[in-house]
């Protein structure tokens, strides 16, 4: 097809980036003018960037020196300044517009696997022909290094990036074009015309209309998608081209350093992501057989550090206290200043036992070697198991700088959260190596870190194509497995856990950190192999990489490709961050070259100079003072500053992290066979004791700082996964300051002891901090962080400061929970999904009636009420006919922590204090669908979470429910009811004790139930069992040396939370001794 000057000209008018429209080339046209499309596109701007804020947005543009008048200019219709000069990507899609389809078919059609068809392959092979034509004229007899098998591989790998950038496009195009058909069809005979499963008459016509002409209208509707594949061919030619010229000017090198090579037939590529103009990873097989690594940047840093493992091999033998420390695998490199090769390192199992044993050693080892190293990101893709080796392959992120804060809260620094924060950050954590849950697109939990993240991955939605290139063509999701990684280590085919090794690991780490001690000074002198690591250009991370790949998918939208302006709209998501400080930051010119790279489907990468502060962001732009100090120096200290005390913390964090890996955060426990008959209740002041231990445990754990203010490290609740994560306390009364803080406070009020009010006022010290700040964006960015939820968000802090207020007699505290209160805004009500009282808008009207009890504030009231009607709004049926709240993973939950037990107890609390009838109402038909699931052969409700067992619990099944059914009484009282609370109650004291001890699935949440059925039914025989069972558990944890806080772990895992951990289990033992003097927490009394 012909496609002429001014074809081309349209394409590049429309495709044209905002960043260019501001610029030179291109100016308004006046003939064109339309206020309204400059109207939308200024709306959409703002929304992305500053989500719908108009001061925000405003910042925004004068950072760059604009304002909505500048940009008033470049959002409607341009045009070209010069049209005679047209960018180079023009020709390159004129050429392949202008091929001839049958000769290109006949030449281009061996990249087509009739195994694996794509969707539209054939309208791509014009465009793989004319890239490849070009590449061949470019490096001549290079060509030849390669087999046809491997000239065949790197015209599908072009073929599947065009395919990624155009497919969602072409499908759009060709459903519109089948439903014109269709429309046409029922026009002419009144009925649709009947499509047979797998014809794909209609997808040929579609195709051939593309091949005779209609490709280039599509490319004119769709420019900036024209000019993603024409730039996207230029940068695949520019690429191999570059790689084939090194090949053969470094052939003899490779020859002498490894072995004969011969032809390459075989090629792996795309093994990372594209970097500078297109630039990835290869691998390279040889007809020899040798197997190399081809890296498009410089190699220096690899060899320093290889260079490094070889000294530690020849000195382990030499030191006293390391005499069992395994040599590491060394890798061969070989540095070409600007990229280099190096030996490919084959992922290999284990030879048996044993050497899965010395494989994990040999992690902990590396473990410590990357703390000391300051090296991070090392996730799976970055380690391979070879045998019994970890071999570390990607060692760009060593030496990783520490920037200094973009806007930082000079209040937070110097706190106890601040302070742990650092020593977690400053962690073997940062290394990437050990456990840690990330959450992806749709808020699953996974673990991708080179330790933790093997085997299989959890099912995921996966994308696939069904009945391709037919008339029935369509895009389904379906639950897919990831296969594992190479950092998966094997034995028999088995992969191993990294739980059952976590001693081998821990001996390795204990080893080399001695051995990096012993030979501290030698490794510090001018000599020694770290001084090679000095002016090493490391890469410097930014952002997570991840963001970028989100942020470039979701451009991709047939929306965004028809004009560039507004594909350029939406990358500019990234300028959101910058905008929470009212500073321009000293960085906000890199924001111009992370978008300029994302334009052309680039990764951003950034290098900064080991021994350098500065941030080099190209060679005109340097950032000085940027980072908070060289990261040569960094890894100096850190080496200067190993000790005993930091190796036992360090060790702590690492079985803390797989510990994370292994635990639920809801979870059931195995039965424990007893006999209470026997067992003498404890006294009073036994009760109390046993908390006061409790107590002194915490203090001595807590983490202090200079300011006076104190915190934690335990094992923190995430609840839209229920996983548990190694952390620094939050916040919150869950598994927070707050909850810890609640106990000792209640402590305080028992003993009268000034040494426990003084450590809970010090817990709450940097809470007040967040909930003072009278910033907008950092109170917007506080509420969304931390959520509205009762037991882990605004509504658990304003219920725990209003309990410390009372507790302690400290009214100061109320005002500053009715601080928090106001957090809980008209727009953090509208986005809560959670409903439940954990994280949702249950839990904030219970935390805020305890408020509004104790301050008579009606704006406090206003916004319980508003929850309410939030939860009303948000029902959904179930097949009963009962509306109920979609909860966990989008069920109808029962139950107290999560189900319509919690929620339907709320709106009981609610209607009494407000008295309107729609509350009561809605609780009425909560338990009626929870009622329509009660199962009498079990006594307990079912459970409608996936793949989930009935529980008995606080948080789950009949003990929760009883709960709920019990606080609501006073206001509903059915014999429907009290038939409910008598087979929950049933229930829970068949279920007796467990090896499972804390207040949300454990055994001191079943005897609260106990407590309050006993205080509002007057059953004195529950006060005997929950005193005897109190008995008995304080007796086994004084045996065991620890409560049982996770059966999954050993029994010495230590957790200090409310809800999980031993500050709830110290104020359930208070309350057992002081009933009627301290509320129920798990009621939110």
């Amino acid at each position: 097809m012909e496609v002429s000057q001014e074809d081309l000209i349209k394409i590049v008018e429309q495709a044209s980036t905002l960043s260019e429209r501001l610029g030179k080339c291109f100016i308004k046209n006046e003939s064109q003018t339309n206020e309204k499309l400059f109207i939308s596109r200024l709306e959409a701007w703002c929304q992305v960037v500053a989500q719908g804020n108009p001061e925000k947005f405003a910042k925004r543009l004068a950072w760059d020196g604009l304002d909505s008048k500048a940009v008033g200019n470049v959002l409607g219709s341009i045009c070209l300044a010069d049209s005679k000069q047209l960018p180079v990507w023009t020709e390159t899609l004129r050429s392949a517009l202008q091929t001839d389809w049958e000769t290109v078919y006949a030449d281009t059609f061996r990249c087509l696997d009739a195994e694996k068809p794509i969707p539209f392959q054939e309208v791509y092979l014009p465009f793989v022909y004319v890239a490849r034509q070009k590449l061949i004229a470019q490096v001549g007899a290079s060509w030849q290094l390669l087999s046809e098998e491997v000239h065949i591989r790197l015209e599908r790998q072009l073929l599947l990036q065009l395919v990624s950038l155009c497919t969602e496009s072409l499908q759009l195009e060709f459903s519109l074009f089948k439903a014109l058909k269709q429309s046409a069809f029922t026009l002419l005979w009144g009925r649709g015309q009947d499509i047979g499963f797998n014809s794909n008459q209609q997808y040929q016509t579609f195709v051939k209309d593309l091949k005779t002409g209609k490709l280039l209208s599509f490319f004119q509707k769709y420019s900036v998608l024209a000019r993603l594949v024409a730039t996207a061919m230029d940068l695949w030619v520019e690429e191999k081209a570059e790689f084939l010229q090194r090949l053969a000017s470094d052939l003899p090198t490779i020859q002498q350093n490894f072995e004969d090579t011969g032809q390459v037939v075989a090629i792996q590529l795309n093994l990372s992501d594209l970097h500078n103009r297109g630039r990835s990873v290869i691998a390279l097989t040889f007809a020899s057989g040798l197997k190399l690594i081809y890296k498009p940047r410089s190699l220096s840093l690899e060899a320093a550090y290889f260079n490094l493992l070889a000294w530690c091999n020849q000195h382990f033998v030499e030191t006293l206290h390391a005499t069992s420390l395994l040599p590491f695998k060394l890798v061969k490199v070989i540095d070409c200043k600007t990229y280099g090769w190096m030996e490919f390192v084959e992922h290999l199992p284990c030879a048996d036992e044993a050497a899965a044993q010395r494989y994990y050693q040999r992690a902990g080892m590396l473990l410590c070697l990357l703390y000391v190293l300051q090296g991070n990101d090392c996730h799976q893709e970055n380690l391979i198991a070879s045998g019994e080796h970890p071999v570390l392959v990607d060692l760009e992120t060593l030496l990783q700088p520490v920037a200094q804060e973009i806007d930082p809260k000079t209040e937070e620094v110097g706190g106890a959260q601040y302070e742990a924060n650092q020593q977690f950050f400053d962690s073997v954590l940062r290394t990437g190596l050990l456990p840690r849950w990330e959450f992806g697109l749709r808020g699953k939990a996974e673990d991708i870190s080179a330790l933790g993240g093997v085997g299989e991955g959890n099912p995921v939605q996966m994308q696939k194509w069904q009945n391709i290139n037919t008339d029935n063509m369509v895009l389904e999701y379906e639950l897919g497995i990831m296969p594992a990684e190479a950092n998966t280590p094997l034995l028999n085919d088995i992969t191993l856990s990294p739980n059952d090794y976590v001693d081998e690991l821990i001996d390795g780490f204990r080893q080399m950190y001695q051995f990096l001690r012993e030979k501290r000074e030698t490794l510090l002198a001018t000599d020694s192999p770290l001084a090679a690591l000095a002016h090493q250009k490391v890469r410097f991370l930014f952002r997570n990489t991840q963001v970028y790949a989100d942020v470039l998918g979701k451009a991709l939208n047939p929306k965004f490709l028809q004009h560039g302006v507004d594909r350029s709209i939406q990358l500019d998501v990234l300028s959101r961050a910058f905008l929470a400080g009212d500073r321009k930051p000293s960085i906000w010119s890199l924001l111009a070259v992370e978008l300029q790279t994302l334009e052309q489907m680039d990764i951003p990468y950034f290098v900064a100079d080991s021994s350098s502060n500065a941030l080099c962001i190209n060679p005109d732009l340097v950032v000085e003072g940027y980072f908070k100090e060289p990261s040569c120096e960094r890894m100096i200290s850190h080496l200067k500053r190993l000790s005993n005390a930091d190796l036992a913390q360090q060790i702590a964090i690492i079985r803390g992290s797989f510990y994370s890996r292994i635990v639920r955060g809801i979870t059931d426990a195995t039965s424990t066979n007893l006999d209470l008959d026997a067992t003498v209740p404890l006294t009073q002041a036994q009760l109390v004791q046993s908390a006061v231990e409790i107590a002194k445990e915490l203090h001595a754990r807590a983490i202090r700082a200079a300011d006076g203010s104190v915190t934690w490290i335990g094992m923190g609740y995430l609840p839209k996964a229920e996983r548990m994560q190694l952390q620094p306390l939050g916040y919150s009364l869950y598994d927070g300051v707050g909850g810890v803080a609640l106990f000792l406070a209640g402590l305080a009020k028992i003993t009268g002891d000034a040494k426990f009010r003084d450590l809970a006022l010090s817990a709450l010290q940097d809470l007040r901090k967040p909930l003072q700040d009278t910033d907008p964006n950092q109170e917007r960015k506080f509420t969304k962080q931390i959520g509205i939820g009762g037991a882990t968000g605004l509504g658990s802090i304003v219920y725990t400061l209003v309990r410390i207020s009372q507790f302690l007699d400290e009214p100061q505290l109320l005002d500053i929970a009715s601080r928090g209160a106001s957090l809980i805004t008209q727009e953090s009500i509208a986005s809560d999904r959670s409903f439940d009282t954990i994280a949702g808008s249950a839990g904030a009207i219970l935390g805020l009636l305890s408020l509004y009890q104790a301050s008579s504030d009606p704006a406090v009231l206003d916004r319980a009420t508003a929850l309410g009607y939030h939860l009303l709004i948000n029902r959904t049926k179930s097949d009963s006919g009962f509306r109920a709240w979609a909860t966990k993973m989008g069920k109808l939950a029962t139950g107290f922590s999560h189900g319509a037990a919690g929620i339907a107890y709320a709106l009981l609390r609610l209607y009494k204090t407000t008295q309107e009838i729609v509350f009561l109402e809605a609780a009425e038909e909560a338990i009626a669908y929870e009622r329509s699931l009660f199962s009498p052969s079990t006594g307990n409700w079912q459970d409608v979470r996936e793949n989930k067992p009935t529980m008995t619990s606080w948080c789950h099944g009949a003990p929760g429910i009883a709960l709920a059914r019990l606080g609501g009484l006073e206001i509903l009282d059915t014999p429907e009811i009290r038939q409910e609370i008598a087979a929950a109650i049933n229930t829970t004291q068949q279920f007796g004790l467990q090896n499972l001890d804390h207040l949300c699935c454990g055994n001191f949440g079943r005897m609260e139930v106990l407590l309050v059925s006993y205080s509002k039914l007057s059953h004195p025989e529950l006060w005997n069992t929950v005193q005897k069972q109190a008995a008995w558990l304080v007796a086994r944890a004084k045996q065991v040396g620890a409560f049982y806080l996770f059966p999954e772990l050993p029994g010495d895992v230590y957790n200090p939370g409310f809800f999980q951990g031993t500050a709830g289990i110290g104020y359930e033992l208070l309350r057992l001794a002081h009933p009627e003097s301290l509320p129920s927490v798990l009621l939110w009394e």
